[in-house]
């Protein structure tokens, strides 16, 4: 049999690149690796639109004036990218239960090959399914054939232990331990955006309170150095009122900064650019009547917290795990077909088709032990989230518990601050009084002005305490979410 010797190309520099960048084109598909990096980002960029078809406009901005707590809760729903991973992923999750459900449908497939080879047994086999073969054909030496062929194979698993059902349930329990996810994060992020706005709203108010001191005392100053210009005053009690006076607009400076953190918290979970102006109104945030006791908080939480829900989900997908892995010893049923036809020259001109359909029975017999490990480690994944959810069950009845004694104090405190503003001022009306009648030291008027500011911050402070704490019990039984903007549901 003559041997087929390929002519070579001669071995130039020039033959050498050619072929270099002909493989890496053919490897790569004509992309480059820089193509998928991300440019290095100058700015915040916007929230990407939820499917490709819509728009960037279409997502909300901030409206143009005041904005309401409600309107917080609604743009941070919208433009949170934490919640938008949520989201990816519960979407994620629709596309591998489609693909698991894809598995009980037969798969057609078409392929065409295009061959030439002097080897006896291809080109026996490819002359007879082509229907060409020659009389008197030397079988040893059958010569050189140029073949094209082209089929259609379908192939359909009919039985498979009832694994391929067993996917699609679990699959179906990803998805929705991916939405329980996705609550959570809700529940989270509500209840976040709800405490930056008290934050905010609190931080002016104690703005407010410290200006208002800051104006007194410095009343109280100018009073002070006219008296001490006519003899009538000393300089020591002059030099403690300045004092008093730079503690107060150094108050008045940290609560300015808090109000600006509090503003950059809100436009953080807002997803807003660092220098976006933004103005709250005072509309009040209603997350419903808490429950009436703490039992009936706890219970509430076992019943409604996304993430008991997606606990339990975790438990289902691992029980379904065990069962698939447990029907890793049963057969598997299969239909095969094929039907093709080829022609012994390179073309489509194809002779009459042949077509094979098969039936078969598969059942491993030994293999390792693999499927005993996986078994193994099916059983070991059930007991892990078993204990999780157990562990979840734990934590989220102490984070009630908390939350309950936290409302609890806040609301005593905000009772006993509420006294004391009403005894400070008072009291601070009458040492101003005696104090510029002559009658108090200035030490006692310090004294009385500090118990006024305190008892004012701290009722502040407790309002703001209560708020918040209302709103954390309302996480904590899972209650905040895209539910909570409708507040007339909940009345």
């Amino acid at each position: 049999m003559p041997l087929i010797r390929p002519t070579l190309l001669p071995v130039t520099r020039a033959t050498r690149v050619f072929l270099a960048a002909a493989l890496c084109g053919g490897a790569t598909a004509c992309v480059s690796r820089s193509d998928f990096r991300e440019p290095t980002p100058t700015s915040i960029p916007p929230p990407r639109p939820a499917a490709p078809a819509a728009s960037e406009a279409a997502l909300p901005e901030v409206p143009q004036g005041p904005l309401g707590v409600h309107e917080a809760v609604a743009l941070a729903l919208a433009r949170n990218p934490d919640l938008a991973s949520a989201s990816a992923r519960v979407e994620a999750a629709a596309a591998a239960l489609a693909q698991s459900e894809a598995t009980l449908w037969p798969r057609l497939s078409a392929d065409l090959t295009v061959l030439r080879s002097n080897a006896p047994s291809t080109y026996l086999f490819k002359t007879i399914d082509a229907h060409e073969l020659e009389p008197g054909t030397d079988f040893n030496d059958p010569g050189t054939i140029s073949n094209t062929e082209a089929g259609l194979s379908l192939g359909w698993n009919l039985y498979n232990g009832g694994r391929d059902q067993l996917a699609i349930w679990a699959a179906e329990v990803v998805q929705a331990g991916g939405r329980a996810q996705r609550a959570a994060v809700e529940n989270a992020l509500v209840a976040g955006v709800v405490a930056a706005c008290l934050d905010v709203r609190a931080a002016g108010e104690l703005a407010l309170a410290d200006e208002a001191s800051v104006r007194t005392v410095e009343a109280e100053v100018e009073e002070l150095s006219t008296r001490l210009a006519g003899g009538a005053a000393l300089r020591s009690d002059l030099l403690s009122l300045e004092v008093r006076l730079a503690e107060a607009r150094e108050r008045k400076l940290r609560t300015e900064l808090g109000l600006r953190l509090a503003l950059a918290t809100l436009r953080s979970l807002l997803a807003l650019a660092p220098d976006q102006p933004l103005e709250l109104s005072d509309e009040p945030f209603e997350s419903g009547p808490p429950p009436s006791s703490l039992a009936e908080a706890r219970a509430e939480a076992f019943l409604e917290r996304p993430e008991l829900e997606a606990a339990r989900r975790a438990i289902e997908r691992a029980r379904l795990d065990e069962a698939a892995a447990e029907r890793s010893w049963w057969p598997r049923l299969d239909v095969l077909a094929r039907v093709w036809g080829g022609t012994n020259d390179l073309s489509l001109d194809l002779n009459d088709a042949n077509a094979t359909l098969m039936l078969s029975l598969g059942f491993d017999v030994f293999d390792g032990g693999a499927r005993s490990a996986a078994l193994d480690g099916a059983r070991a994944a059930l007991r892990e989230v078993r204990e999780a959810d157990r562990r979840a069950l734990i934590d989220v009845a102490l984070d009630v518990e908390a939350s309950w004694l936290r409302l609890e104090e806040a609301r005593a405190r905000l009772d006993v601050a509420s006294q004391a503003v009403g005894a400070s001022e008072e009291t601070l009306q009458l040492v101003e009084q005696q104090f510029r009648g002559g009658s108090a030291t200035v030490t006692r008027y310090l004294e009385a002005e500090a118990a006024r500011t305190q008892a004012r911050t701290a009722l502040i402070r407790a309002r703001l305490d209560l708020d918040r704490t209302q709103v954390d019990l309302a996480r904590a039984v899972g209650r905040l979410g895209t539910d909570a903007l409708d507040t007339e549901e909940r009345g």
